[in-house]
């Protein structure tokens, strides 16, 4: 009995893994796909057209694989909540932000999630892992080197791009946020429930801002290529990718998961380099090889206390 629980234990974690793979495949192809996007149609509106058709895809696939997608009151809101973290917050200021920075500075600041889990486990009081400080420095290192392409940063920076970095750093720690507090909610209802119905009240609460984007003739304007672009950011992305973290979540865990994120500009340089050209210069395969490492490194049994933390979540939220 024990071998069979300890096997079907070893197979979810490997189910964990391959999602989180999956998570930085994905979440690395929304950078550089979303910004002609941004640049072409109301971000606001991109956002909430983006994960209103995600959510109610993520509801649909859940109904069909037979998973149960009715919610009771108390959940809608703590769902409703959640949808206000991670979609109406972090996904609205994301296109936002996006039309403000460029995709590689993006990817570089919004993989500093994990520091910011490991700084709400210590908020907590909880003790954080030397591991996890040292993958996440190492790993920082390698995305910096990755999308900067050296150790000099840039110059001449404006101010609308000033702050679309620092928007990016903002909804770094509110994925962080997110993450910890679904996975509950991810364990008890399920990926595809929980992060659909996530998705829609966020896309639904976005509405009001959005609205003015959704009428002003930019969508009627874009061309085959944008169309098929939007369609991979809501679906393969926004659905696919968004419940793949969430089913990653409740397997490995938050920490465990999020320094995947990592691996999100490694795989951007790649598709650069396979589908325009661009190809990876020899400090960018050195800043690969740094991340990589940092998420092994992190990956090595470092995630304790976030677990601890997220187990206390569930309790008092009686999940």
């Amino acid at each position: 009995m024990t071998t069979s629980n300890d096997g079907a234990a070893g197979s979810g974690r490997l189910a964990g893994h391959m999602m989180g793979l999956f998570v930085a495949i994905s979440f690395g192809s929304a950078y550089p796909v979303g910004k002609p996007l941004v640049a072409a149609v109301d971000p606001v509106s991109f956002s909430c057209f983006r994960y209103l058709i995600a959510g109610a895809f993520m509801l649909l696939m859940a109904h069909g694989f037979g998973r149960r997608i009715a919610i009771s009151w108390r959940d809608a809101l703590a769902l409703a909540g959640l949808g206000v973290l991670g979609y109406a917050v972090f996904q609205g200021v994301w296109g936002v932000a996006l039309d403000m920075t460029s995709p590689a500075k993006a990817v570089v600041l919004v993989a500093t999630t994990p520091i910011f889990g490991a700084i709400f486990a210590r908020i907590a009081g909880q003790a954080v892992s030397g591991a996890i400080w040292a993958g996440a420095a190492v790993a920082f290192v390698g995305v910096y080197l990755v999308v900067n392409d050296g150790l000099a940063p840039k110059s001449g920076l404006s101010d609308s791009e000033l702050l679309g970095d620092a928007l990016f750093v903002f909804i770094a720690a509110v994925w962080a946020l997110f993450g910890l507090l679904s996975r509950p909610y991810v364990m008890r209802l399920g990926a595809w429930t929980t992060t659909g119905w996530a998705a829609l009240f966020g896309a639904l609460m976005l509405l009001p801002l959005a609205g003015p984007g959704m009428v002003d003739g930019s969508w009627g304007q874009i061309d085959f290529n944008l169309g098929m672009g939007f369609l991979h950011l809501a679906l393969i992305v926004g659905c696919l990718g968004n419940a793949a973290w969430s089913g990653g979540l409740g397997r490995l865990g938050l920490a465990s998961m999020v320094l995947y994120l990592y691996l999100s500009p490694v795989f951007g340089a790649v598709f650069s380099a396979a589908f325009l050209g661009d190809w990876l210069s020899a400090v960018q395969v050195i800043g690969g090889a740094l991340v990589i490492g940092g998420v092994a490194l992190g990956q090595s049994g470092g995630y304790g206390p976030l677990m601890r933390l997220q187990a206390r979540f569930s309790k008092s939220t009686g999940s």
